[in-house]
């Protein structure tokens, strides 16, 4: 359709609407005519008129779209929909004087104009895109469904016109048929065969009117029956087939993308390219053990993608609850984030979430007792101002999260082996999460992270309800990490080897700074700082 001329397109396109509302004029019309009414006003001739000046247009309407949209059109579905939409034409013909008698047949054809109600099908959500006016359509799904739509359409009209050619046989009401070779008319009786209850038989004289029943109410009874059939069909295609593939589809695009921006895609179809820059908090959760898992497995992979998707599944589940968006998997990690306008709140209740979703991570993952993965390591961070929505090319895009503190993450994700801590967090997180009870914050120290010269403060968090140790040691560990930034190493060793002894399996953090205080009281250089640099 792309070599024809657009504007004789787009006025096919914004004729559809007044079309419709053209056909159903002429249904309702014809209606009437078959109850009598315009023969009883004696505007009958008028009537003609009318239908002539309809069913011209129609045929106009078809010539057009012919000679605009050329053989692709032909065959479309839609073509044998418009042609039947102009057939009753032909039954003008039989309105002319000298043609009465030789083309009677041709009043059946009065019958298609209440199959232009096959139109409306046009206008219901979705026909239109999933077979284009041309039909011209690729897919085969498309191409069946096309086919499908031309065999309901041919078989219903067939249908209609052979019931309505029955009803027709017979005489209209006022003239003379032949019944049995008798002349019939209003007045004529017919003797009927009765049998009463006891089955006894006898005969009764009824006139002709109740023995035969007047075609044109039956057709009335007959058209109108149909599109009340039709009526309701379009009512289920209109509003339930909608539905049906609206949750289809919601299904399948929360398996696809984060539910929040399914939701918002379902509500808001146009508005997949918005980005905007808001407060937001991510982590980085990486599931441990995978390495070690895949040789213990010896490369039974089926075994080893069960185990790893029912450790996802869990901490999906604690991530879905808090209402973060989980963005992407990446291998064995799995990145989730708050913020942006998918989602309610301000940048504390972000911070918040993303927090209790990280301890509640660690919790069900120890819960759930799978033999190989049981442990986790998070990084998280906060951003002041993120960039939150859909990124890539004009063939694919994702809806992630950029921006520095993006980087600051995964970066912290990776520290913790350093560190050998499960948890790291930015300063910044810690601030906005002041108000959150029930958590111990350990200062880790400042790092320098690859990437970024910018030092940070970073903490490790612990949940002291769920905590299967006594955390006093963390003031002692603080207390630490005071004195070795005021160069004070002799007192900072004593509290980094306090806080090691205390821990049933030692502590990492401490073991590193002792390192560091042995290294530097005996002097330290001139270009001393208390950061770490990490090297991931």
């Amino acid at each position: 359709m792309a070599d024809q001329p657009r504007p004789a397109v787009q006025r096919i396109e914004q004729m559809e609407r007044p079309m419709l509302l053209l056909a159903a004029f002429a249904v309702g019309i014809y209606l009437l005519e078959l109850q009598g009414l315009w023969r009883a006003l004696d505007i009958e001739p008028m009537y003609r008129v009318v239908s002539l000046v309809v069913d011209l247009v129609f045929c106009a309407d078809l010539l057009f779209k012919v000679r605009v949209l050329g053989r692709p059109y032909v065959r479309s579905p839609w073509f044998a929909v418009d042609l039947i939409s102009a057939l009753p034409v032909i039954a003008s013909l039989a309105i002319v004087p000298d043609l009465v008698h030789a083309l009677r047949f041709m009043r059946g054809f009065r019958m298609f104009r209440i199959l232009r109600t096959l139109r409306v099908l046009r206008s219901l959500p979705g026909m239109r895109g999933a077979v284009p006016l041309t039909g011209q359509t690729n897919t085969p799904e498309a191409k069946a469904y096309k086919t499908a739509l031309l065999a309901a359409v041919l078989v219903y009209a067939a249908t209609f016109v052979v019931l309505l050619a029955w009803i027709r046989v017979g005489a209209p009401p006022g003239q003379l048929a032949s019944v049995a070779g008798q002349e019939v008319s209003a007045t004529t009786h017919f003797d009927v065969e009765v049998i009463d209850a006891n089955g006894g038989r006898g005969s009764l004289q009824l006139p002709a009117h109740r023995v035969l029943a007047d075609p044109h109410q039956v057709e009335f009874f007959l058209v109108l029956g149909s599109l009340l059939g039709m009526a309701l069909i379009l009512i289920v295609v209109r509003f339930q087939l909608p539905d049906l593939w609206a949750r289809q589809m919601r299904a399948l695009l929360n398996v696809a993308l984060p539910f929040q921006v399914a939701e918002h895609f379902m509500d808001n179809p146009d508005g997949y390219d918005l980005t905007v820059r808001m407060p937001a908090t991510v982590i980085f959760c990486d599931i441990r053990g995978f390495t070690s898992t895949v040789e213990a497995l010896g490369g039974d992979l089926d075994k080893l993608k069960h185990h790893l998707e029912r450790a996802m599944d869990v901490v999906v589940e604690v991530h879905r609850g808090e209402d973060l968006i989980v963005d992407k998997f990446i291998g064995d990690a799995i990145m989730s984030f708050r913020g942006g306008n998918l989602v309610s709140g301000d940048e504390t209740e972000h911070a918040e979430r993303v927090v209790r979703a990280t301890m509640g991570s660690i919790r069900a993952l120890k819960e759930l007792n799978d033999p190989y993965f049981h442990q986790m390591k998070i990084g998280g961070a906060s951003a002041e101002h993120a960039l939150i929505g859909t990124f890539g090319t004009s063939n694919r895009l994702s809806y992630t999260i950029l921006g520095d503190r993006v980087n600051l993450a995964a970066r912290l994700e990776a520290a913790c082996n350093y560190f050998g801590v499960m948890t790291l967090f930015c300063d910044r997180t810690k601030a906005l999460c002041a108000g959150l009870e029930g958590l111990i914050w350990r200062p880790i120290g400042q790092i320098s992270v690859q990437g970024k010269d910018e030092p940070v403060r970073i903490f490790e968090i612990h949940d002291a309800a769920a905590a299967d140790e006594d955390l006093s040691w963390v003031e002692r560990f603080t207390a630490g990490i005071a004195a070795y930034e005021a160069k004070d190493f002799a007192t900072a060793d004593q509290h980094f080897r306090a806080v090691d002894g205390a821990r049933k399996d030692g502590d990492e953090p401490s073991r590193i700074y002792l390192r560091l205080c042995e290294r530097y009281q005996h002097g330290t250089p001139a270009d001393w700082s208390p950061v770490i640099r990490t090297s991931k």
